[in-house]
This record gives C-alpha cells, sequence and structure tokens, in this order.
C-alpha cells in the first residue's frame, strides 16, 4: 500500500524551510543527472518516457508539497524482482552490460525517489545521480553534455551546501527565534 499525506500547510520554520530547499535541490540534482544521460541520446525511447514520467510526478508532488512512500518491504521485492529482469535484460533485450546497467541505475533511482525515508537514501540519489552523470560521460562526446555538466556541477553544490545546513540545523541545540515570537 501507498502511503500519502495530504499537502501540509503549517507555519514554515528555519529547518523546514532548509528541508524544503534541500529536498526541492535533491530531486534537481537527480533530474540534471538524467538530463545529462538523457541528452546523450543512448537511452531507448521507452526508458525516457518512464523515468520521465517518474520525474515529473516527483516534481508534482515536491510542488504541491505531498508525499507517496513506498514501503521498504515493497522496495525489497521490487529490486529483486529486477535483478532477475537485469539479467534478461544483458542477456535477451538489450546485449550490453552498459546498456543494461544504465536501466538498473535508473531502476535503483526511481525506486529510492519514491522511497525515501533515511539520510543514506538521500545519500544514495545523490550517489545515484553521480553515476548517471559519470555514465553520460561514458556514452557521448558532445558539447551539449559539457553544458549539462556545468548544471549537474551547480546543483551538487547548492544540494551539499544544503545537506549541511540540514544536518547543523537538526543537529543544534539552540534554536533562534524567528520574528514575531
Amino acid at each position: 500500500m501507498l502511503l500519502a499525506s495530504p499537502a501540509r500547510t503549517e507555519t514554515i520554520t528555519l529547518p523546514l524551510a532548509i528541508q524544503i530547499y534541500f529536498e526541492v535541490s535533491l530531486y534537481l540534482l537527480v533530474l540534471t543527472g538524467f538530463g545529462a544521460l538523457a541528452s546523450t541520446g543512448a537511452l531507448d525511447f521507452p526508458t525516457v518516457l518512464l523515468v520521465g514520467i517518474a520525474l515529473l510526478l516527483r516534481g508534482y508532488l515536491l510542488a504541491t508539497r505531498r508525499t507517496i512512500t513506498v514501503p521498504q518491504r515493497w522496495t525489497n521485492y521490487l529490486t529483486l524482482v529486477y535483478l532477475a529482469f537485469y539479467l534478461a535484460d544483458y542477456f535477451l533485450l538489450s546485449g550490453s552490460f552498459l546498456t543494461a546497467l544504465v536501466h538498473l541505475l535508473l531502476f535503483l533511482m526511481v525506486v529510492r525517489l519514491f522511497s525515501t525515508q533515511r539520510e543514506r537514501d538521500r545519500y544514495m540519489l545523490a550517489v545515484l545521480s553521480f553515476l548517471m552523470v559519470l555514465a553520460a560521460a561514458v556514452l557521448t562526446v558532445d558539447s551539449v553534455f559539457l553544458l549539462s555538466f556545468a548544471a549537474f556541477m551547480l546543483m551538487a553544490v547548492v544540494t551539499f551546501v544544503l545537506m549541511e545546513m540540514r544536518h547543523s540545523s537538526n543537529a543544534a541545540t539552540i534554536h533562534g527565534k524567528t520574528s514575531g515570537e
């Protein structure tokens, strides 16, 4: 069962604002990583379409401040099923190790987008976005990659600064007052 929460309307405190900005920047980091990979032209249309739909859904959920969380047990089952599909993809469908590996990478990214519950899931999304850019670097030699890499690096800096701000805010023992208190 997918767990969904309604849109939140509470007062936005500084730690909550940092959390929101971090979630958006992590999403944009993943989006730029996928954009770099998709711009290579090495991905097939169904893969680009399915991952694009998943990214658009995640963006919509972020914009409306809603969450859909896939339970951990489902992600375990999905991963086991995909491992069998990975073998079929490698031997029967794509016939290429790199293409099958990129499909696995994209699957893991989509599953993590909708099952982030702990800090390690967020770190995993950042690593997966870097791996997408790395795969794009292997798959192309084009000036478009340079532009997408520059956008990725900008988003990576913003994301990791916000990640550190979020970590420090959560570890703080004394919190400042907001105006009006």
